[in-house]
C-alpha cells in the first residue's frame, strides 16, 4: 500500500511568473543550495520542459535505512511540465532514491490569477516486506519539511525578483 503526500502553498504572483520561476536555473541552483550538494539539467521548449535534479542530502536516517542508502541520501528528481491552459501549468514527477526501495511519483499543479496556488500530490511507496508501510508515513514527513523548505524559498524569490 502506498501512502498519500498532499503540499499546498501560495504565492502573491501570476502563474506564469511562478512557472518561469520554477523553471528558471538561477532558482534550480538556489534550490539545490537548500540541500548538500547537486545538479540540475533543463530541457525543452517553455512551456514543455523537463527538469532532472540531483541532489545529496545529509539526512538523519535510521540505522536499518543507512544499510541501504550510506549517510547521505541521493535524491533523484524528474519533472516533466506543461501548460493545458493559459493560467494553468502541471508538472507529472518522480523522485528516486538510488539503492533505496523508495517509489514516489506524482503532480505539481500551478494555477491561479494574481495569486497562485502550488499544490503538490504524490504517492509514497516503501518497497520492504514487513517494515515498508511503517516507512511510509516517515518518507511523507521528511519530504513535507523539504517542501515547506522549498516554499519559503519561493516566496522569498517572489519578494526579491
Amino acid at each position: 500500500m502506498a501512502a498519500d503526500l498532499s503540499y499546498v502553498f501560495s504565492l502573491p504572483a501570476n502563474p506564469k511568473s511562478v512557472f518561469e520561476m520554477l523553471t528558471n536555473p538561477e532558482f534550480l541552483n538556489k534550490k539545490i543550495a537548500l540541500a548538500q550538494s547537486g545538479t540540475f539539467k533543463l530541457s525543452g521548449d517553455h512551456p514543455n520542459l523537463q527538469i532532472e535534479v540531483t541532489r545529496t542530502v545529509n539526512a538523519d536516517l535510521p540505522a536499518m535505512v543507512r544499510k541501504f542508502v550510506g549517510e547521505n541520501l541521493v535524491v533523484q528528481e524528474t519533472q516533466i511540465w506543461h501548460q493545458p491552459s493559459s493560467n494553468t501549468y502541471q508538472a507529472t514527477f518522480s523522485l528516486k532514491i538510488p539503492n533505496a526501495p523508495v517509489d514516489i511519483s506524482g503532480q505539481i499543479n500551478v494555477n491561479g490569477s494574481t495569486q497562485t496556488q502550488v499544490s503538490i500530490s504524490a504517492k509514497v511507496k516503501v518497497n520492504l516486506p514487513i517494515f515498508g508501510a511503517a516507512a511510509e508515513p516517515n518518507v511523507v514527513e521528511t519530504i513535507k519539511k523539504v517542501l515547506a523548505d522549498e516554499a519559503r524559498l519561493c516566496a522569498s524569490w517572489i519578494e526579491n525578483n
